[in-house]
């Protein structure tokens, strides 16, 4: 099963977290943030900018299903109809220097 995020199929959870991760800001406000991902969440570490606390909370994104398929065939369909419209306007450059 294929999960959709930010307009991508991604085979796998881990590669979901690890997308959400890879999105994550390095500075929120007068935080600054690392987020980890894993197999099951993404870990994420917000330090204060002044006090050097940290605070540590868990994000678990939604796992939306994607058809890989279905995107596949789309991206394929558009592909064919660029190489026919490509075709047929050679094909009319060509008549017109007949």
């Amino acid at each position: 099963m294929a999960y959709l995020y930010q307009g991508k199929c991604l085979d796998t959870v881990q590669r979901l977290h690890e997308s959400v991760a890879a999105a994550c800001p390095p500075v929120s406000g007068n935080y600054s943030l690392q987020c980890t991902p894993s197999a099951a969440q993404v870990d994420i570490v917000a330090t204060d900018i002044f006090s050097a606390a940290t605070y540590a909370s868990v994000l678990i994104p939604s796992q939306i299903p994607c058809d890989v398929s279905l995107l596949d065939q789309t991206a394929f369909y558009w592909q064919l109809a660029g190489i026919l419209a490509v075709g047929f306007g050679i094909r009319a450059i060509i008549k017109a220097f007949q």
